[in-house]
């Protein structure tokens, strides 16, 4: 059985907008750190209801997700283990990467 489905150029679009946003992801483009790590994703995830409160509980002084760079990555971890759901930084930012294009992808 041949089937042809029309109507998916809305699909199509959504896509193409999460692929080109997985590159900038990909390529280190800034992002907004409360655009990223929403609020949402926040309260699901962490004992915090913003990316702003995350920093201002946090041991260190950090505006932005820029800042965390300058952070030990143990020291970081250990913060990240006791206030998160996540192990690692890194698996918190790619978490909340997944979740911003699959948000994307079903908006």
């Amino acid at each position: 059985m041949d089937l042809q489905i029309t109507g998916l150029e809305g699909l199509e679009e959504r896509v193409g907008n999460a692929l080109n946003r997985i590159g900038e992801l990909q390529a280190g483009t800034r992002v907004q750190s409360d655009d990223f790590f929403s609020h949402p994703f926040m309260r699901d995830h962490t004992e915090f209801d913003s990316f702003d409160a995350f920093c201002e509980q946090s041991p260190w002084t950090f505006d932005d997700a820029a800042d965390v760079r300058n952070v030990s990555r143990d020291r970081l971890n250990e913060y990240i283990v006791a206030t998160t759901d996540f192990e690692t930084w890194e698996g918190m930012k790619t978490q909340a990467a997944e979740e911003e294009i699959i948000d994307q992808l079903v908006s």
